[in-house]
């Protein structure tokens, strides 16, 4: 587990628009803007990909992201793809979700069998949080 902890800090969070990259543990003042701008304060970086870190099809993927997006469409969320050091491992399509309470989130990362998401609040820093 120690391993994939690591991989998932070495990660980068992209969102291709707007267009940014988050990074666990560093500030990000491009989303601290756009969260300004929604008048929101709280953010999560969800996949529905891969559960529990084992590899899909494509096709179920693409259907467990559209269920993701589904489950999350009362919140503006923007898509973007987690991109790890290991280039053998497919980027995974992911959501940056807008205002939605860190609860909620763990428990939608849950939901989907992620061994972890994302979260952060504005003028903070990106925290992986583990659920497995």
């Amino acid at each position: 587990m120690i391993e994939l902890i690591n991989a998932y800090k070495n990660t980068d969070y992209k969102v291709y628009q707007p267009d940014l990259v988050l990074k666990i543990g560093v500030k990000n003042q491009e989303l601290d803007h756009l969260l300004s701008s929604l008048k929101a304060t709280t953010w999560a970086y969800i996949t529905a990909f891969n559960p529990y870190s084992k590899t899909l099809s494509k096709a179920e993927n693409l259907k467990r992201h559209e269920k993701l997006k589904t489950k999350i469409s009362n919140y503006q969320f923007y898509e973007g793809e987690g991109i790890g050091e290991d280039k053998n491992w497919e980027p995974e399509i992911s959501l940056l979700i807008i205002g939605i309470p860190h609860q909620e989130a763990m428990d939608i990362g849950k939901f989907f069998e992620q061994n972890a998401i994302v979260i952060g609040e504005i003028k903070g820093l990106p925290v992986l949080k583990i659920l497995a």
